[in-house]
């Protein structure tokens, strides 16, 4: 693990010194926003592409149609992606990807050579965002109105729930590590929903929202968890210490940080929950209302056991 970390290293420090000798210029590029991978015996590529030639200019101006939803298929992982560079007749230029999708068929398929090819091949930055849904390219085909791309919204929707606590963030450089010391790794879900009105410019009303998450075990798809037993594998395995809680209290529904969080497993297969809590505003809950409060957040624990 060490040694691909000081490999990582070195080359993005490489990759950063040479950038500006890179004779490639812009204009001849095209930039994927956003890039959905699925796999059915070939590779797939669904990806929400930026030409800075198109109508728009060297600007980014989804008011220009100037991102547009482009797909190519493969053997490889690469040849998948050249086929998408055919489509739009320019070199593909994946450093300025802001999301990763993985898709279908990587039930079967070995995860590792897609995130390998996506680094040392294609150049994708190491802090890009990765996602999972049932079918990667659904949710390259959903128009968000919120951002200049599509790719902005299920960045939002990761970054919140990450922010709250109850989903992960996971990143391109996270999953590499983690496969080359044989971890597993848990990737944030979207399903795609309806009543996506206001949100998407789709007349179906399509959107896609986040259902949990999927875990990543031997380079291969395994279980799925639902959004409570995501909330609770986050602070199990110490993904997170704090969550924001909703519970009961007095008979009424109230809201608070639960922070400083600790999770001891006892012999027994109990599990010891201990936490701080305050409200939203700062200030700390009573006696009462933190007894609700650890209730409810050693429920959410007790779900994903």
């Amino acid at each position: 693990m060490k040694k691909l970390i000081m490999t990582i290293f070195v080359a993005a420090a490489a990759a950063t010194l040479s950038g500006c000798a890179d004779p490639t210029n812009l204009g001849n590029r095209a930039l994927i926003q956003a890039a959905a991978v699925d796999y059915d015996g070939e590779y797939r590529v669904s990806a929400l592409l930026f030409s800075s030639g198109g109508s728009g200019g060297d600007t980014i101006d989804a008011s220009q149609e100037n991102v547009i939803m482009v797909s190519g298929t493969g053997r490889t992982l690469s040849e998948a992606v050249d086929n998408v560079s055919l489509i739009d007749g320019k070199k593909i230029y994946m450093n300025e990807t802001r999301l990763l999708i993985f898709g279908s068929g990587f039930e079967r398929a070995d995860i590792s050579d897609a995130l390998n090819t996506l680094y040392y091949e294609l150049r994708c930055g190491l802090n890009t965002p990765v996602c999972c849904a049932e079918e990667g390219s659904a949710l390259t085909e959903i128009p968000f109105t919120e951002g200049i791309t599509s790719a902005e919204k299920p960045l939002s929707i990761i970054q919140n729930a990450f922010d709250l606590g109850v989903s992960p963030k996971t990143t391109l450089l996270d999953l590499l590590a983690e496969n080359e010391g044989e971890k597993s790794s848990l990737l944030p879900m979207f399903a795609i929903t309806e009543n996506g009105r206001g949100v998407t410019s789709s007349d179906d009303g399509k959107t896609a929202v986040l259902c949990g998450s999927r875990r990543i075990e031997n380079g291969r798809f395994s279980e799925t968890f639902d959004s409570a037993q995501t909330a609770g594998l986050m602070l199990i395995e110490g993904r997170t210490r704090k969550i924001t809680l909703n519970y009961m209290y007095d008979g009424a529904e109230k809201t608070c940080e639960a922070y400083n969080i600790s999770v001891s497993p006892k012999e027994s297969g109990e599990i010891v929950v201990s936490a701080k809590f305050r409200t939203r505003s700062g200030t700390a809950l009573s006696d009462g209302e933190r007894r609700a409060a650890l209730k409810t957040l050693s429920e959410i624990i007790s779900s994903s056991i």
